[in-house]
């Protein structure tokens, strides 16, 4: 089990996955206090990303076991890995899961499967092999033998909804566009 602690006593992971994965373990601290959830759990953000997402590890008992939600600054929330371990496993395997869920076709696995056939070389040429090695050795990484699948299930479960301000829901993670959609 990976835990937060691992990856923030290292600046070189704390590096990699912030500049090959966009998970940035620094943006953690940044204001955060707009998310809110229903039902209500309890969260700890543990990263952000590039647009103003955030990754919040919520529930009952040790954050690093918790499940990972990931909370868009466009109004879309939903749960992405059952841990923090399993969310990693997920990024380093397919780094254009962003890909994924916006050519869903609203989160037809089918859909994400071919939608990661046509990206895949365009992220295969961004994200060195020497960045996925490194983060699988230094954090004792287990492979997951179909990570699309794994991550459309996770996304499909979410189990609480994040609500604005104003009382409005955030929507599902999965986007109407399809793979045909992809200018590439």
């Amino acid at each position: 089990m990976i835990k937060l602690t691992d990856l923030q006593s290292s600046r070189a992971v704390v590096d990699d996955l912030a500049q090959a994965y966009d998970f940035d373990i620094d943006r953690a601290s940044r204001d955060y206090s707009w998310i809110r959830f229903t039902p209500e759990h309890r969260f700890l953000v543990i990263a952000g990303e590039s647009t103003g997402g955030a990754f919040l590890a919520y529930g009952d008992g040790d954050f690093d076991q918790m499940p990972i939600l990931y909370v868009t600054s466009e109004g879309q929330a939903g749960k992405v890995a059952s841990n923090l371990s399993e969310w990693l496993a997920i990024v380093v395997a397919v780094p254009y899961w962003q890909d994924l869920l916006h050519f869903s076709g609203g989160g037809d696995l089918a859909e994400m499967r071919r939608t990661a056939e046509l990206v895949n070389g365009r992220y295969a040429e961004e994200v060195a092999d020497s960045t996925r090695t490194h983060l699988m050795k230094v954090l004792a990484m287990q492979e997951i033998s179909d990570p699309i699948a794994v991550f459309h299930r996770n996304v499909t479960a979410t189990d609480c909804t994040v609500v604005a301000a104003d009382g409005w829901r955030y929507e599902s993670l999965f986007n109407k566009f399809r793979s045909d959609d992809l200018r590439i």
